[in-house]
């Protein structure tokens, strides 16, 4: 199995990386006005089209074809796009960029550019860089360049790990909780919340009536929340992840992808509540995850939508569904007489129906079914990702 990452890290461009950045940029714009007159989305169609059209361009043949790469993936979402029935315009690329696969090379610490004529722009990679691409076993793929920074793609051969068991991951606005039937951890991310009220707070005190000021404000608060958001997400998912590897399990998510139209103007909720839940990152720390987790060879399973009706509302020990108390999040069991958190419930019945799914692949179809009427009952423990440390150990939360 394949898995990529990427390395970041910030640059200064000269006059000469500037006018490639328009160069490829007028190029791929080239390409996507032939797409859309012929109807072409794919790469081989759209490089048959538009590759002796770009000789007009004074550039190296390597940008040339990554350009035509970069054009087929934007009329490729462009078509998915109206096949959803998305009014859609036609798109073009507006940011400076240069992307290329071929030519570039590592040289004493120097990643060099191909400028043709046996020239290279010099990018010192800086302490970081080069200790992570300093390992024999990883494979450079490609660079992405910007004005001010530049992204180094590379991969690794992963064996993926026969896992013994199954965690589920609850998403949740205040918190992500990951368990099975023996221990639940609640991680509090509750700051993020915190910071998207302070971030839209800031922003809309803006007094000015200059659109072009009011959109950089805007940028720059945007930009500075969701790196806050996605570092602190990343504590959590990579302590997960660690976890998850060390103790040979699978990672389950449930499927709420469509959980943003139960926040939708119209359905009887307040404008700050909608705000709220519409300022939820949900699918950020999937993301992370998953990427974590196809690095160390940790096998995730995505559950269908129907799988994961009922999850919150099912009790995981005999099955039958759970009466919700309105004022807190427990859930009652009249089978089983006792009171169970919902987000418990829901990890609980994750980690049992992707069991289940293994199971059913390899012909035992009756393994995963309930937890057993004797087992004890699962250890919870909460930690506050806020005050997590890179090499805080999990099993010292505070209570």
């Amino acid at each position: 199995m394949k898995a990529i990452k990427s390395v970041k890290q910030f640059y200064t461009p000269d006059n000469q990386i500037i006018d490639f950045f328009e160069i490829f940029r007028h190029m791929v714009n080239h390409c996507i006005r032939i797409g859309l007159q012929n109807d072409a989305h794919t790469l081989k169609r759209l490089t048959i089209l538009s590759y002796h059209e770009l000789k007009l361009y004074d550039i190296i043949s390597y940008y040339k074809l990554c350009a035509i790469s970069k054009a087929a993936g934007i009329l490729s979402n462009r078509k998915q796009s109206v096949k959803r029935g998305m009014n859609t315009k036609d798109p073009y690329l507006k940011k400076p960029i240069l992307l290329s696969c071929y030519g570039f090379k590592i040289v004493n610490g120097i990643f060099k550019i191909p400028l043709g004529d046996r020239k290279y722009f010099d990018i010192t990679l800086n302490a970081h860089t080069k200790q992570i691409l300093s390992d024999n076993s990883l494979k450079i793929n490609s660079f992405s360049l910007t004005q001010d920074s530049i992204s180094i793609s590379y991969s690794k051969e992963v064996v993926q790990i026969e896992f013994t068991q199954t965690v589920g991951i609850d998403r949740n606005l205040r918190n992500i909780t990951v368990g099975n039937c023996n221990e639940v951890i609640q991680f509090d991310v509750s700051k993020a919340v915190k910071i998207v009220e302070s971030t839209k707070s800031i922003t809309s005190s803006s007094k000015r009536n200059d659109s072009r000021i009011v959109k950089r404000l805007y940028s720059k608060y945007g930009t500075r929340r969701k790196n806050r958001i996605n570092q602190l997400l990343h504590q959590v998912s990579k302590i997960v992840v660690e976890q998850a590897t060390k103790n040979r399990q699978s990672l389950v998510f449930e499927d709420i992808k469509h959980i943003r139209k139960m926040y939708q103007k119209g359905n009887w909720q307040g404008r700050r509540h909608r705000s709220k839940m519409n300022g939820w990152s949900f699918s950020e720390i999937k993301r992370q995850i998953e990427y974590k987790a196809r690095w160390n060879g940790t096998q995730v399973i995505q559950l269908s939508k129907s799988e994961t009706r009922g999850t919150s509302t099912l009790c995981p020990k005999c099955g039958k569904r759970l009466q919700e108390q309105r004022t807190s999040r427990d859930l009652w069991c009249d089978i089983c007489q006792r009171w169970q958190d919902r987000d418990v419930v829901a990890v609980m019945n994750q980690s049992l129906r992707g069991l289940l799914r293994f199971s059913s692949s390899k012909g035992g179809a009756g393994e995963a079914m309930v937890q057993e009427s004797g087992s004890k009952e699962p250890v919870i423990l909460k930690v506050d990702a806020s005050k997590l440390r890179p090499n805080s150990d999990i099993y010292h939360p505070k209570a």
